[in-house]
């Protein structure tokens, strides 16, 4: 297991926390929220690479926590 950075350019809201039940949101500026959280393998990253991009969401950065 593996933990993971995404940096997403929106403010924190309720509704983005609950679409991601999996990672915490944390509002790190005025206008960017990071996810942060720990997943099994290289699938489940990519699941949820896809949920965010078939919402319509701008990823700004994918960090891997070593």
């Amino acid at each position: 297991m593996k933990r993971y950075e995404i940096r997403l350019p929106y403010p924190f809201s309720e509704r983005l926390a609950a679409a991601f039940p999996e990672m915490e949101a944390v509002q790190i500026a005025p206008s960017t929220t990071i996810l942060v959280g720990t997943l099994r393998d290289q699938t489940e990253l990519h699941g949820l690479l896809a949920r965010i991009a078939d919402m319509g969401l701008e990823i700004l950065e994918v960090r891997q926590d070593n």
